[in-house]
């Protein structure tokens, strides 16, 4: 009878577990899918409006911005969604804020400097330059109150947000590209000022709703909060800092060595395969990690849910991703134009890559519940020195095919092992979990 009253409450979890995953998924999904799909629609006409060398300085500058907005908050909005309590969580939010205006304001005066000097190291005109930390605060504020109402599982306002985000910028996107007909100045700044009016506007509506969130207690004691969730800057912090630099890498390195236009065929790619892949894992991972993390408070398993959502995932994917791999070349020069033929390479070399990412960065929590950010860290290391082995490869003979050839090749290598070692971690945790069930 206890066995069997066990395993009634297994299943009931288990259940809870999966239903609460498809709807808080759903949720989030259904803003993302909104939101990418007013982006997408955009495509059909920015890519007419803008030339591929302007995508390709313009996704030089994003790249920027990934690095410095991980700089901006040191990782602590992480921990929001960890806390303990709603007085912790709300010390966080409110620290996070803070921290990332300051890092902001360090930014805009090295920029300012760099500017100034026009430092040849950095492929950015000076007045894209002072544009970065307008993005890096608004960016960082928009990652804070994501993890702040993702706490609380307010699904809806993240998905709102990120709507109102997408359709603000994508409209502002379009209109200086109309107004770029008349001058070289919108070709140059309208497609990362229409970015940062976007996030300003997901801003506003993220202050709207933050009333839905507990109030920081002035009593809290900071220090010992900070002390207490240090492992985010000192661990999650420089593993994400080398992920996304490793990332961005060949539009911060190539950009310094061949056309711009060049990296715009490249970025096209890359944005069309990537950002699908990100948000769906992105959403995943909000789910999973505060679920995984109940689960584990209550000393449930994870393997089985895991493997059996990995197992979906992979069956609705991979159709998906051969059909990009062979037809790629005339459907991105159907939609987008004859000006971005070329295209359909970079999609090939991003496809591998792109199916097992999705698969690594939804269990990217799991470092993260079980409390190995160092080794995670580890991984980093070695896939930014593969990296830059594969980028000197290309840029030695001259050639930016070979250099994103081998790159995408060296990154789903390093990405297979680290997928493994994050189920190994899961088998691991499940194996003792039994372990200490048959001895009790």
């Amino acid at each position: 009878m206890g066995d069997k009253g066990c395993d009634n409450r297994q299943g009931s979890l288990r259940a809870i577990f999966t239903s609460r995953f498809v709807r808080n998924s759903g949720t989030l999904l259904s803003g993302s899918v909104v939101a990418q799909g007013i982006t997408f629609v955009a495509y059909l006409l920015l890519s007419r409006l803008y030339l591929p060398a302007d995508f390709g300085l313009y996704n030089i500058f994003y790249s920027y911005i990934e690095v410095l907005i991980i700089l901006s908050t040191c990782k602590y909005e992480m921990a929001i969604v960890k806390a303990d309590s709603e007085a912790e969580a709300a010390a966080l939010t409110r620290f996070s804020l803070r921290l990332n205006a300051a890092v902001s304001a360090v930014i805009l005066v090295a920029t300012v400097v760099l500017s100034l000097l026009r430092v040849e190291a950095v492929p950015l005109p000076p007045l894209l330059l002072l544009l970065i930390p307008l993005m890096v605060f608004f960016c960082g504020t928009t990652r804070v109150y994501t993890f702040a109402f993702d706490r609380y599982s307010h699904f809806r306002q993240i998905a709102a947000a990120e709507v109102v985000t997408s359709l603000s910028g994508t409209l502002l996107k379009v209109a200086f590209g109309l107004l770029a007909a008349v001058g070289q100045f919108f070709h140059l700044v309208g497609l990362p000022l229409g970015t940062i009016l976007g996030k300003v506007a997901g801003n506003v509506y993220y202050r709207a709703n933050a009333r839905r969130l507990p109030s920081a207690s002035p009593a809290t004691p900071l220090r010992p909060l900070l002390r207490k969730h240090r492992n985010f800057p000192l661990f999650a912090m420089p593993r994400e800092l080398v992920s996304s630099f490793s990332a961005n890498l060949p539009f911060m390195w190539l950009g310094l060595y061949f056309d711009n236009a060049l990296l715009g065929l490249f970025s096209l790619a890359y944005t069309f395969t990537m950002r699908p892949v990100n948000i769906l894992a992105n959403t995943f991972e909000k789910v999973f990690y505060p679920s995984a993390k109940e689960k584990i408070d209550l000393h449930q398993p994870l393997g089985r849910d895991l493997g059996r959502f990995l197992l979906t995932l992979t069956a609705v994917v991979l159709p998906v991703l051969l059909v990009a791999f062979f037809f790629a070349e005339p459907l991105f020069t159907f939609l987008f134009g004859p000006k971005w033929i070329g295209t359909g390479y970079y999609v090939r070399c991003l496809v591998p890559w792109i199916g097992v990412l999705l698969l690594t960065n939804s269990l990217a929590f799991v470092p993260n519940v079980f409390a190995t950010q160092r080794t995670d860290f580890l991984f980093q290391l070695v896939q930014l020195l593969f990296r830059v082995a594969a980028l000197a490869i290309g840029l030695s003979r001259g050639d930016f095919a070979l250099a994103v050839l081998c790159f995408c090749a060296v990154s789903t290598a390093v990405q297979l092992c680290q997928l493994g070692w994050y189920l190994y971690q899961v088998r691991q945790y499940d194996k003792k979990l039994k372990t200490q069930h048959a001895n009790s």
